[in-house]
């Protein structure tokens, strides 16, 4: 394999391996989403709901706080709720689900006729004694707040309902998938069970719980089963073999504060998780992408049987815990992603150097490769091409090149996908520069316009010598130029330095390189210097 036909296949492998060939809408220009309450009329049905917006995820609460849609994005930051010239919302996009999940799972009851979003659906509703999700309840307005820089949106809300009185306090993350929920129920049972249904279009997803110093026990399939005094209970997306992949999700319940709390576990494609809890209770939701670095931000890769990582994953958690040991030292996530990216390219650099001095002799014997194929290309009989490949064969003697090292591209692959991987989804805590958040793509997009430049200046260094390579491949990087338009900023500046050092370091090769090739084909002819002639001598014959 060629050299110059590396970069884009590595470009398109590194897509297809990161779940990356899937977008949803591209970021509003100069529209950067700032998490905040909405109060809307969601479902169509008389009352407004109560939506928590964020750059991951939109939550629709009903009035008693029950949850009936959970939307998780595919790319952080996707604008799916819009707002017209009057100030009306839009919700078209969220109730399409296209490139968005809805956790809490599709109707168990579909057709003309049937609930959007029925009682049977809904998170953290509650159950027993008085209490049904689908009797009428006098619910008061919901007490909103939020702060951004303790990373919080909260809500209180509480309603009434025979004679039980139930007040629920949860306080998202904008900048993670965890939800605390906080619950008291008086004048009702001593014991309520708490519904987490999911996951949407998921045919058959893992359900499974673990009791405080017992052994995991699922379901998958249809049946039920029940756990008591769990640690936490889980529905979860299984993958194959590499895994459960980008797209995969994860509903993980664990009680806190000392809570006592036991588990039915239902399987299938109407998965439900049923939570009993004491009458006071308090319980962490994590509901999002089941990946490895979000699970383990928020804490969970601790958890026994929750989630084993790959070759892939081991590598992305010492690249993670490199990150956060750096970031104590250098308190800035853009400094941290610089100068990660610089360190990774010196310790890749003698790779990179063989790499690199692989594509320089190609580049440099090309025309050489050109007219030994143009010699050769109306003699197609087979000694003619014995004849061609020895004398391709003696160009590479003279150039010392070695076709066997195009392949060193590929050795560095796994660190390549453990890096894209952790960078792409690790949740940065701030910004840099006019950047608003890494962790979301770049709402002025100029980092897509520096990342098209800067790959444009890698492949003509690369590809110099041949224009017509240079044309087809600038043509594959227009392309794309719409995946940077909806990378998150970390990803973009990574790409970004990485190729800029890619670039130097290909310069002074194709300088070594240039060097030492210079007299090759070259024929030193040295001048014999012209000896004298010699003057013949005359001899004269004797006299007689």
């Amino acid at each position: 394999m060629k050299p110059k036909h590396l970069l884009p296949l590595t470009a398109v492998g590194l897509l297809l391996l990161t779940g990356c060939g899937t977008t949803g809408p591209l970021p509003s220009f100069n529209n950067a989403i700032k998490p905040e309450w909405i109060r809307a009329d969601f479902d169509g049905l008389p009352g407004d709901e109560f939506i928590a917006t964020s750059n991951l995820q939109d939550v629709v609460f009903n009035d008693r706080g029950e949850v009936i849609g959970w939307y998780v994005k595919l790319y952080a930051g996707t604008p799916f709720i819009k707002k017209d010239s009057t100030g009306k919302y839009d919700f078209t996009a969220l109730k399409a689900q296209r490139s968005i999940m809805n956790l809490v799972g599709q109707p168990s009851v579909q057709g003309e006729g049937a609930a959007a979003f029925p009682a049977d659906r809904r998170a953290f509703a509650l159950t027993g004694g008085p209490l049904d999700p689908a009797q009428p309840a006098e619910a008061t307005a919901p007490q909103l707040t939020q702060s951004l820089p303790q990373n919080r949106q909260d809500a209180v809300f509480r309603y009434t309902q025979g004679g039980a009185t139930v007040t629920k306090t949860v306080t998202l993350r904008p900048r993670s998938f965890k939800v605390d929920v906080k619950t008291t129920v008086t004048g009702g049972p001593e014991r309520v069970t708490m519904l987490f249904p999911g996951l949407a279009k998921a045919a058959n997803p893992r359900v499974q719980a673990v009791p405080v110093g017992g052994q995991p026990a699922s379901v998958q399939g249809s049946g039920t089963t029940t756990v008591q005094n769990i640690q936490y209970a889980a529905i979860q997306e299984v993958g194959g073999t590499f895994g459960p992949g980008q797209n995969a999700h994860a509903l993980i319940v664990r009680p806190q504060a000392g809570t006592n709390a036991d588990a039915t576990l239902t399987g299938g494609a109407q998965s439900l998780l049923s939570v009993t809890l004491p009458a006071a209770s308090t319980v962490e939701v994590f509901g999002g992408r089941n990946e490895l670095i979000h699970l383990y931000q928020s804490g969970y890769t601790t958890l026994p049987g929750l989630f084993a990582p790959n070759i892939f994953g081991q590598i992305s958690l010492w690249i993670v815990k490199l990150m956060e040991a750096m970031y104590k030292v250098l308190p800035n996530w853009g400094l941290v992603l610089i100068l990660l990216t610089v360190l990774l390219r010196l310790v890749m650099w003698p790779l990179m150097q063989a790499q690199g001095r692989t594509t320089a002799r190609m580049q440099v014997m090309q025309p050489k490769i050109k007219e030994v194929q143009d010699k050769y290309k109306d003699r197609k009989d087979p000694d003619s091409q014995r004849a061609m490949q020895q004398e391709m064969q003696q160009v590479y003697r003279d150039y010392n090149f070695n076709p066997a090292g195009c392949f060193s591209t590929f050795v560095p692959f796994p660190v390549l996908i453990a890096l894209w991987s952790t960078i792409r989804n690790f949740e940065f805590d701030s910004g840099f520069l006019w950047l608003p958040d890494l962790a979301i793509p770049d709402p002025l997009y100029i980092l897509a316009l520096i990342y098209l430049i800067v790959n444009i200046g890698q492949l003509y260094v690369m590809t110099r010598k041949n224009p017509a390579m240079f044309r087809q491949q600038a043509f594959i990087y227009l392309i794309f130029l719409y995946f940077a338009l909806t990378f998150p900023a970390g990803v973009t500046i990574y790409i970004i330095f990485s190729t800029l050092i890619g670039i130097g370091q290909q310069i002074l090769i194709n300088k070594q390189v240039e060097k030492e090739t210079a007299s090759i084909g070259t024929t030193v002819v040295q001048k014999t210097p012209m000896r004298p002639a010699k003057v013949a001598k005359t001899i004269d014959a004797p006299k007689k």
